[in-house]
């Protein structure tokens, strides 16, 4: 990972969380991009964050476990996406909620808390945020994307800047931390930094 990159990551988790227990950075794991993401968790910063996602991977379960293995090896955080009963039986630090995940939202976040999890969630909208306000207490971080232009969505659009710095403001005001997802590199990260933003998520850190 570019060093002056994960600098500015933890400056700004360092402003914008200094109360959290969430890092400054958020690997994603994908199935094309990261297939085996377990080589590439020794070059992450030491206390990162992955969020396992391999959503439609036949062996999903046993390469969760191995990269939770990592995770305990190198010191970061592993949530999974999108199945509380496999995070829960790996013994995970939290859970995400994708979009396809915010459905029953009352119902994943009474699992994740009788099961000690930490949630973090996708956020695109502000009609997205309306529907998590009602949780932002149980809610430990919102990733909020696509905020730049990324190679996993060639030609997609991105977020307008005035609405990223909106719902940024809007999730901060609510108690709850946010990270930049989509295309995130140093001098994207430098024309967002004055955003109430705790951290960076990605793809691209670790491949």
């Amino acid at each position: 990972m570019e060093p002056k990159l994960a600098k500015l990551a933890r400056q700004l988790n360092l402003r914008n969380a200094p109360r959290s227990s969430l890092p400054a950075i958020i690997v994603m794991t994908d199935d094309q991009r990261l297939p085996d993401p377990c080589p590439a968790l020794a070059r992450l910063p030491h206390r990162s964050m992955v969020i396992f996602r391999h959503y439609h991977h036949p062996k999903r379960a046993h390469i969760a476990h191995q990269v939770h293995r990592a995770c305990r090896k190198y010191g970061h955080l592993f949530f999974v996406a999108g199945d509380i009963m496999l995070a829960s039986r790996l013994g995970a630090d939290g859970i995400h909620l994708p979009d396809h995940g915010q459905k029953h939202l009352a119902n994943s976040v009474d699992l994740a808390s009788r099961n000690n999890l930490a949630i973090s969630a996708s956020l695109h909208s502000l009609a997205q945020f309306r529907h998590l306000r009602p949780f932002a207490n149980d809610l430990d971080a919102v990733i909020l994307s696509p905020v730049f232009a990324t190679q996993s969505h060639p030609g997609a659009g991105c977020m307008k800047r005035t609405t990223f710095r909106h719902l940024a403001a809007l999730a901060r005001h609510n108690g709850i931390v946010v990270y930049a997802l989509g295309g995130i590199n140093f001098d994207h990260l430098q024309q967002i930094k004055s955003a109430p933003v705790c951290g960076i998520a990605g793809i691209s850190f670790a491949t």
